[in-house]
């Protein structure tokens, strides 16, 4: 940003007048050729040195900007603007200290100036002392009550903080401030955005919603305004008008790979469309964002020695309490040191305990989030990975267009996602033949399916104790049938389904829990989905979130018989419901997405809970909701048939993972394509 508070001289020289009302009006190679005029015509002129800092800032020149501001200082010390130019200079190029005596320099000469307060906040931000930033941004508005960007960086840092109330508090202090002038609405379309956020986080979505599209109506090009719209509508199961937002983002702004990632999400809730369109849209994202970034990579420098201890890296945003996490956290420490050694690049913005769970394992932990693609990407290659793994795909804060660099000689996609990423920079794709059956699952990857005999899942239970309840049924009465998964997951076939089979247990209940229910907007459109089926509120029990995981689980004692929804199936949930004694009903699609339940039931010895059709999926659960004495059954030993089954014997696993690891590299090895990026 260019320097702050410089002040209007009435006696200012009228070249200098004309470059600042040029640079003003965004005019900046302008407003850089008067001031070089000014300059050579009068080389002592601090002013035009003080515009030429400026017009740096502008150019993100930091380094001459600092040269620039430096001299004006040598030859007028006593104007503020130009102690802040610097102090700004050095904040963009990390030198904060320096930055930090600069701004109080200006504070100095120009105590109530809200713009060398803010900067000073800025500073402290920057190095991480919240407490001070805060201080700063609150003496600005203090100063000033009608400035801005002190408003707008209190609330950013707010909700930074977590503290996501208060942000938005500010946040609409900010838009009284800044008022519907024209000058401002670039401005009003961010605090708008950002509030958006916040309120996301609160899960008010409906209030969000309006929050962005105010954010659209004053900038209409606001990509990521547009993005996080979709966002919301996804959230709250609008799948088809959140697809649309994700593609206007993407036409606003075409370069970003991540608005493409939730287009192809989107895409995995919809019901109508064909895995033959998902591979198409898949092969755009490669082609739009991922195929150039393979061109002019080096040769590898990896030993082909194919028994040597293999580097396999593992790279997610999710090394936290997160559903992929409920099959990785335990994974680093289980394998053998003698054949794999474990690196793990982790993208987490908010570590949690389990994170560190994940870093105790590991024998390399890198956090790469403030790296950029190509800076990981260089990292990578420097460690020697052979094996790269990615567990997101094209879910939230990927880091596809790392693997897109082709840092590793071979590369891995397995868990966050449920289809084919589409990069011919991936080779595998790890999955079982139940989830992606051999044939023509097999023609719509690009990458090459490699299929484990026992599951490509792995549960791994966390430390949170919760026995296993009687079935509610048997003291209420009644069957309850539930899904604890996300709202976005109820495509309109499910609802349907649901409502059916409501219909056909006619005493039965329905118990939903979703974090979005706690926007009550949310809670009162799955309401009126079920009831345009014909079925009351009254049969219809919406959770959203608990305080603890323990009273997450223990919600379970409630449910009798667990839906698992389609076309996107559950997976941590299903899991979840198992080890709590609830058996499951799933249906089997026509895609990974829709094959996950079959996978887990086939693997956990329960095939029979799996329908073909909606018709069986229908009797079988109807067939079960009248069996109490199969329900108590079931509850009893379903946690210690799921313990003993191959989906929660997790050094088994992990050795069957390394040994398709080990076949992957042998193969490599084996190869004579050694052209970089091969």
């Amino acid at each position: 940003m260019p320097a702050q508070g410089t002040g209007e001289d009435a006696n200012a020289h009228p070249e200098i007048q004309r470059a600042r009302h040029l640079l003003q009006a965004g005019q900046v190679d302008e407003a850089a050729l008067v001031c070089q005029r000014v300059r050579a015509a009068e080389p002592d002129n601090a002013a035009a040195y003080n515009l030429l800092g400026g017009v740096a800032l502008r150019q993100n020149a930091f380094q001459s900007a600092l040269e620039c501001f430096t001299r004006a200082i040598e030859i007028d010390a006593a104007e503020p603007s130009s102690h802040q130019g610097l102090g700004i200079a050095h904040c963009n190029l990390r030198q904060l200290a320096d930055a930090e005596r600069c701004f109080q320099r200006a504070l100095e000469l120009e105590p109530k100036n809200p713009a060398a307060h803010n900067n000073l906040g800025n500073c402290y931000e920057q190095g991480g002392d919240f407490s001070a930033a805060l201080r700063c941004y609150r003496k600005a508005i203090a100063a000033n009550s009608s400035y801005l960007p002190a408003h707008i960086n209190l609330a950013d840092l707010q909700a930074r903080r977590l503290d996501y109330k208060s942000a938005v508090d500010t946040y609409r202090k900010a838009l009284r401030v800044g008022g519907d002038s024209r000058d401002n609405q670039a401005s009003i379309a961010l605090v708008y955005h950002r509030m958006g956020l916040a309120l996301c986080e609160l899960n008010e979505t409906d209030e969000a919603i309006a929050s962005y599209r105010e954010a659209i109506a004053r900038q209409p090009g606001f990509a990521l305004a547009h993005n996080s719209l979709g966002g919301a509508l996804l959230a709250r199961n609008e799948p088809e008008a959140a697809l649309a937002c994700f593609r206007q983002a993407l036409q606003c702004e075409p370069a970003r790979a991540r608005m493409h990632s939730n287009i192809l999400l989107a895409l995995n809730y919809l019901p109508g469309v064909t895995q033959q369109e998902l591979q198409a849209e898949s092969a755009a994202f490669d082609e739009q964002h991922a195929k150039a970034l393979m061109q002019g990579r080096k040769p590898f420098r990896n030993v082909r020695n194919k028994q040597r201890v293999l580097r396999v890296g593992y790279l997610s945003p999710d090394f936290r309490e997160h559903s992929v996490a409920h099959f990785t956290r335990k994974l680093f420490g289980c394998h053998d040191r003698e054949a794999v050694e474990v690196f793990a690049y982790a993208d987490v913005e908010r570590p949690d305990d389990w994170t560190g769970q994940f870093q105790a394992q590991a024998d390399h932990w890198l956090s790469i989030v403030d790296m950029d693609d190509e800076d990981v990407a260089e990292r990578i290659r420097a460690d020697r990975i052979d094996i790269l793994v990615d567990l997101a795909g094209h879910t939230s804060n990927n880091r596809l267009l790392v693997f897109a660099r082709k840092p590793a000689p071979i590369q891995v996609n397995w868990l966050g996602y449920p289809n084919t990423t589409g990069m011919r920079a991936m080779d595998y794709r790890v999955t079982d033949a139940v989830a992606d059956p051999p044939g023509v699952a097999d023609e719509l990857h690009v990458e090459k399916l490699v299929r484990l005999e026992q599951g490509f899942l792995c549960y791994q239970v966390d430390e949170t104790r919760v026995e296993v309840a009687r079935p509610p049924c048997v003291r209420q009465g009644y069957v309850t049938f539930g899904s604890f998964n996300a709202i976005s997951k109820l495509s309109p076939d499910a609802v349907r389904t649901w409502s059916q089979l409501l219909s056909a247990v006619p005493d039965a209940r329905l118990l939903l829990k979703s974090k979005a229910l706690e926007d009550a907007g949310t809670n009162v459109r799955l309401r009126d989905a079920f009831a345009a089926h014909g079925i009351s509120a009254d049969r219809l029990q919406l959770i959203n979130t608990v305080p603890h995981r323990r009273d997450h689980l223990e919600l379970y004692s409630r449910v009798d018989v667990g839906l698992d929804p389609f076309p996107y199936n559950g997976t941590t949930t299903t899991f979840e419901a198992l080890w709590m004694g609830v058996p499951v009903i799933c249906l089997r699609g026509d895609r990974h997405a829709g094959r996950v339940g079959a996978s887990i039931m086939q693997h956990a010895g329960w095939p029979e809970l799996v329908a073909d059709t909606v018709d069986d999926y229908i009797d079988l659960a109807t067939a079960l909701a009248a069996d109490v004495d199969r329900l108590v059954a079931l509850r009893k030993g379903m946690r210690s048939r799921l313990r003993e089954s191959v989906l929660m014997d997790v050094s088994a696993f992990t050795a069957n993972l390394e040994q398709a690891f080990r076949q992957m590299w042998i193969t490599w090895c084996n190869s004579t394509r050694r052209r970089a990026g091969k």
